[in-house]
């Protein structure tokens, strides 16, 4: 039986990987309630940059600094302030009792939520993912290919596949930086939230509030359970409480072990072009096997 050998040099295999990268994307939402807040996002996930070495004993692909890009990305809280009122004091009383005259009482944060707060995050966390990689040969068996002949599904583009996948060994999302504008848009975003939901108020009442509370944006965050660190607060609610983080990571594994083969050809193959008038000569390509070395990777296979 005839041997064919396929091979692809670490360069035009990274251009494979390249092409693989850039046709990934994918967007996610969710929301959920935590504690006296809620919150939702919706997140746009891409890939860019990343390094690629071919390593042999073992046959490895390690992928190093593949850049997560989440952009866009919208964080919305809902926060549910405790009730406060203000006013109602007696300025006349009456010398039988009771009051004659009294400021009026009004009551604010009687909502829920009382305040909204739409962050726009796009551009703010810098993550990357790392990962040693198998090249997994998959056959598929194309039902377009139902009932017509290897020419039939050649001149129809319904042949049958070799495909070949990044099957991952070990993956790991690294969580480089939440740049540290985070905090001021975070706070300004609670004050313009605060000052829509507060402006149509009297100022001694906004006055009498602001010596209430010590500061509604310190309450807010005393809410948000943020002490010093804004960065760790929102790695928390997107990593673990939304379990964004690992989401990415089952997302990339399975988009490149299960989902787009970084190469693949047809079956049979075509061998020679048809030349006009002419119809291709097909060989079957049987038993495929990958080898990796340090300067390219090889798929052999036997032709019928």
């Amino acid at each position: 039986m005839a041997h064919i050998n396929l091979a692809a040099s670490e360069k035009a295999f990274k251009g494979l990987f390249e092409n693989l990268r850039d046709s990934l994307a994918v967007s996610t939402s969710d929301s959920g309630s935590f504690g006296p807040f809620t919150a939702s996002y919706s997140a746009g996930i891409r890939l860019e940059g990343g390094s690629i070495d071919l390593k042999d004993s073992p046959d490895e692909v390690h992928i190093s600094e593949l850049d997560v890009v989440i952009d866009p990305l919208t964080l919305t809280l809902g926060i549910d302030l405790p009730e406060i009122c203000v006013g109602g004091w007696c300025i006349i009383p009456s010398p039988f009792g009771g009051c004659w005259v009294r400021l009026p009482e009004i009551c604010i944060f009687s909502a829920n939520p009382d305040i909204t707060i739409p962050l726009d995050l796009s551009g703010i966390i810098t993550s990357e993912i790392s990962g040693a990689f198998d090249i997994d040969a998959s056959y598929f068996t194309n039902p377009a290919h139902a009932g017509m002949s290897d020419h039939q599904a050649f001149f129809s583009g319904n042949q049958h596949e070799w495909q070949f996948f990044l099957d991952p060994i070990w993956i790991d999302f690294d969580l480089i930086d939440i740049s540290d504008t985070v905090g001021n848009i975070l706070d300004s975003a609670i004050e313009f939230a605060i000052d829509g939901l507060l402006g149509w108020l009297p100022g001694w009442v906004r006055d009498a509030l602001s010596w209430l509370l010590g500061g509604i944006v310190d309450v807010v965050r005393g809410l948000l359970d943020i002490v010093d660190d804004i960065d760790e607060w929102l790695s928390d609610l997107l990593g673990v409480s939304f379990g964004l983080f690992d989401f990415i990571l089952t997302w990339v594994a399975d988009e490149l072990a299960k989902n787009f083969p970084i190469f693949k050809f047809e079956d049979p193959y075509p061998i020679l072009a048809p030349a006009p008038g002419q119809i291709p000569v097909l060989v079957p390509v049987l038993n495929v096997d990958v080898d990796i070395d340090e300067t390219e990777l090889i798929i052999s296979g036997d032709i019928g």
